[in-house]
């Protein structure tokens, strides 16, 4: 039983570890993996193919290019027009591009001379510390890679999109298969590390308490020096007699005792499973005169069991 319960804890950790690194290989790294493949193919295209997919995202957003724009400032600036409003847009080409303060000066005196309504600064790099408040104060927005992936994923060639996520896809299919062996490595060594069951002893016959006690303070009187010496009257003697029967007749399994003979305890037993002498005989031991005397054990009315003798202590 013990051991089934070890093998459900062990495979209940293995589902747990095996799942949570499979969601996490696939909703979080792919994902991961996937924009990084995606902004390395963006890096190694030409500034002009790279400015024409940001120009088709921007139109989806309702961005539309003006063309007649009186003072342009070259190639890297464009004006757009949204709900009767210009602005601006300059794109930084290259992966290890990074923004700052100095791009979103630049453009912000661009916005100024044209009195434009604000700005759009992106790259496939990233956004320094601190630009992005500058860049609100001035109207401009801030674009980089992993903000531009997503947008224009779709309008890449479909054969260059297929192959940046299979390459994403092998990834994550290849973590998620040694997340699956760790886990079965971490649920083998659970069951290994468990405490193993510990064997239960075979139960013997149930003793009431009653008799556990009189089999407690047998043992103790057993161990007592001889409580009384022969005494040297007859009356005496019969009375350490009566004192023993009384007692044995006491124990939880006897029925009744009595002196058959001046020699005899004859003891009627109420059940044979559990063995009466070593209750009987402590109390016989108590007197130096019964000491020797010898015990007769009568099973139960119907039992199989033999009419047992013993002396607890021979002369």
């Amino acid at each position: 039983m013990i051991e089934s319960v070890h093998w459900v804890i062990a495979l209940a950790v293995t589902v747990l570890i095996g799942t949570a690194g499979t969601l996490y290989f696939r909703l979080v790294v792919m994902r991961r993996d996937e924009t990084a493949a995606g902004l390395s193919a963006l890096a190694a295209m030409s500034w002009r193919e790279f400015i024409h997919l940001v120009l088709d995202a921007l139109s989806q957003r309702g961005y539309a290019r003006v063309f007649n724009r009186e003072a342009p400032s070259g190639d890297n600036d464009y004006t757009l027009e949204r709900d009767g409003k210009h602005f601006l847009l300059s794109c930084k080409h290259g992966g290890a591009f990074v923004l700052d303060g100095t791009q979103v000066a630049e453009l912000a005196n661009e916005i100024r001379l044209a009195s434009a309504a604000g700005g759009i600064l992106a790259t496939q790099g990233s956004i320094g510390p601190g630009t992005r408040p500058a860049a609100t104060m001035q109207r401009i927005e801030l674009l980089d890679g992993p903000a531009l992936w997503p947008e224009l994923r779709d309008l890449m060639e479909p054969e260059q999109r297929a192959a940046i996520l299979a390459g994403a896809e092998r990834k994550a299919r290849q973590r998620t298969v040694l997340s699956w062996l760790l886990a079965l490595v971490a649920g083998v060594a659970l069951f290994l590390l468990l405490p193993a069951p510990t064997p239960k002893a075979a139960p013997g016959p149930a003793v009431p308490h009653a008799a556990a006690t009189a089999a407690e303070a047998a043992a103790k009187a057993a161990a007592a020096p001889i409580a009384a010496p022969a005494p040297d009257d007859t009356a005496a003697l019969e009375k350490q007699r009566q004192d023993v029967a009384d007692a044995v007749s006491a124990l939880p399994m006897v029925d009744r005792a009595m002196w058959s003979t001046q020699s005899t305890l004859q003891v009627f037993l109420l059940e044979t499973q559990a063995d009466a002498y070593p209750h009987i005989c402590p109390l016989l031991l108590r007197y130096d005169a019964l000491a020797p005397s010898r015990v007769q054990l009568t099973p139960p009315p119907g039992s199989d069991a033999r009419t047992r003798f013993r002396q607890c202590r021979s002369y």
